[in-house]
């Protein structure tokens, strides 16, 4: 489940503005300190593999090359899938009592 969670939460950072993956792993592991930054990068990897982001080099400012990750359309398309589907997720574990 919480891969899921994580591959929505990691489509939902990058609407935004492109973003280099240090920027996202940062954000990521700062709502979940117990993902490593390998599984952020792996979780990259898959969602530009499969189409959801795309990534690209940006230019070298003072510093090495940062691959900067954007959502695509197909990314778009998902993240509203898994919204819906953990807006779903909610109402049904609230009905039968788990609340925040």
């Amino acid at each position: 489940m919480k891969k899921g969670v994580l591959e929505m939460c990691i489509l939902h950072i990058c609407t935004g503005t492109d973003m280099y993956g240090y920027e996202i792993m940062k954000r990521v592991t700062e709502a979940f300190p117990e993902i490593s930054e390998s599984t952020v990068y792996a979780v990259l990897r898959r969602l530009s593999t499969d189409g959801s982001t795309e990534s690209y080099t940006g230019t070298v400012s003072g510093g090495p090359q940062r691959k900067y990750y954007r959502i695509t359309p197909k990314g778009r398309e998902e993240l509203a899938a898994m919204t819906e589907m953990w807006k779903s997720t909610v109402a049904a574990v609230g009905m039968i009592g788990i609340t925040l």
